[in-house]
């Protein structure tokens, strides 16, 4: 174990105890200690699931990214394990930035971004790959970088190419990977490896339009039922009545590859989650065949309430959700093992975590808090939306978007909606998980649940 990564754990163990518990999740992944934010190298290995994600354990606001890495055998319960990836060498130097992982021959690999800032201020980054034969503890390839900005196509920026999603097809090693096109708009690029050690640039797999963001960041391929999905994560993807009103929003695209030209053709797009927290998704598939979805509880710009208040963590994951197509429609809902873990809520006085659902359809609106600092959330039955009010809150969460983002909601009809509420946040599933709302919220006083129907 080098320098750097055991520096970082020895400053975990030296400074967990010091962490203020008040907001910190009980049902929701969040690191021992120190900054995170998006989810990577989401993989099964060796019957278990392990979780890497993006750390900064010596403070509660972004910094040099580490690695963290945990696992878990039923997706709520996780044993925290030692940093995996921290910057120490000349090609991450300034960040080991995104990625995911894989599994061949029975080792765990990791392909990663390495940030790097030169002395003028220019920016590089690249793609690297390490592995493990124990899963815990990782070796960086000799051969590093194994993907560099001079091997794309030249009408893309080379200094935005990061975030490569690994996947297998027909025997080659795949990566969809980030970058910004000279025009200003997202795009993904594919890299193919009959190896994972030998890598090149296979084609740009799909290009944005204009109103759909200037970079798309952490995307992940995969395939539903047949039917070709790229999750993403757009940062400015134009806003449309109550769709993208978070400035950097999360959308899944349909459609179907073309593998000789080696090109996404888009059928559909929609938002995944309409409420205030949830960026940077990525999926594995278990032993089932199931696949497995779970992303930052936060997004960028956002008032970071646990760094003001000095309680020494920031920021955790969503619940992990079980992805379908049901015509052609996303469905996220919890996975049944995890599900019937949670304790059940009643809908009205004093509230712990866990989870209740009802019928909604007449409207309904529920207020958790006090009278004097709560949040809220519903359905008004006029006009059809399913919604969360932060609004109502002392501890104001503010974002960098020119618009109110106190309110969020999604547009629906006749709703069943499950809530799931934790310390610090609220979920909500609508009609089976066609829609869901995330948010994170949190309060100075008691925790009482209030409800009013219409």
């Amino acid at each position: 174990m080098n320098e750097s990564i055991s520096k970082a754990n020895e400053f975990i163990a030296q400074h967990q105890g010091e962490v203020d518990p008040l907001y910190k999740p009980e049902l929701h992944f969040s690191a021992p200690v120190g900054w995170i934010n998006d989810p990577n190298g989401f993989v099964y290995f060796r019957d278990e699931y392990h979780l890497f994600y993006q750390y900064y354990p010596y403070g509660t606001q972004w910094g040099p990214m580490h690695w963290g890495h945990a696992k878990s055998k039923d997706l709520l319960h996780w044993e925290h394990l030692p940093v995996a990836l921290a910057p120490d060498q000349d090609y991450d130097k300034d960040g080991c930035f995104s990625g995911s992982a894989i599994v061949k021959d029975d080792k765990l690999w990791l392909m990663y971004t390495g940030h790097i800032v030169d002395p003028d201020g220019s920016v590089r980054q690249v793609q690297n790959m390490a592995y493990s034969t124990d899963g815990i503890h990782f070796e960086k390839l000799t051969s590093n970088p194994v993907v560099t900005g001079e091997m794309l196509p030249a009408e893309l920026i080379a200094s935005d190419f990061r975030d490569p999603k690994l996947f297998e097809k027909d025997g080659m090693y795949y990566a969809v990977v980030a970058t910004r096109h000279r025009e200003e708009v997202g795009t993904i690029v594919l890299l193919e490896s009959p190896d994972l050690m030998t890598w090149k640039c296979a084609s740009i797999f799909l290009k944005g339009e204009k109103h759909q963001g200037i970079m798309w960041e952490c995307p992940d391929y995969f395939e539903l039922d047949g039917v070709s999905c790229l999750a993403m994560s757009p940062m400015r993807y134009q806003k449309d009545g109550l769709d993208y009103a978070n400035i950097n929003s999360s959308v899944i695209m349909t459609g179907r590859v073309d593998w000789d030209q080696k090109i996404f053709q888009l059928d559909t797009v929609k938002e995944i989650d309409h409420g205030h927290d949830f960026y940077a998704p990525q999926t594995v598939e278990n032993a089932a065949g199931e696949r497995i979805m779970i992303a930052w509880m936060q997004t960028w710009g956002r008032t970071n309430i646990t760094d003001q208040l000095g309680h020494k963590w920031a920021c955790a994951m969503t619940m992990p959700r079980k992805l379908q197509l049901k015509d052609g429609v996303l469905i996220q809902a919890l996975p049944t093992s995890l599900f019937e873990q949670l304790p059940v809520l009643s809908e009205q006085g004093a509230v712990t975590v866990g989870t209740f659902q009802g019928d909604w359809s007449n409207g309904k609106v529920f207020r958790l808090g006090d009278e004097h600092d709560y949040i809220e959330f519903g359905y008004d039955a006029v006009a059809k939306e399913v919604y969360i009010d932060r609004s109502h809150l002392k501890q104001v969460i503010q974002g960098e978007e020119a618009w109110s983002i106190e309110r969020r909601a999604v547009r629906v009809i006749a709703p069943e909606v499950m809530v799931v509420l934790d310390t610090n946040s609220i979920e909500l599933f609508v009609n089976g998980g066609q829609d869901s709302l995330t948010s994170t919220y949190f309060l100075s006083g008691e925790r009482n649940l209030m409800t009013n129907e219409g």
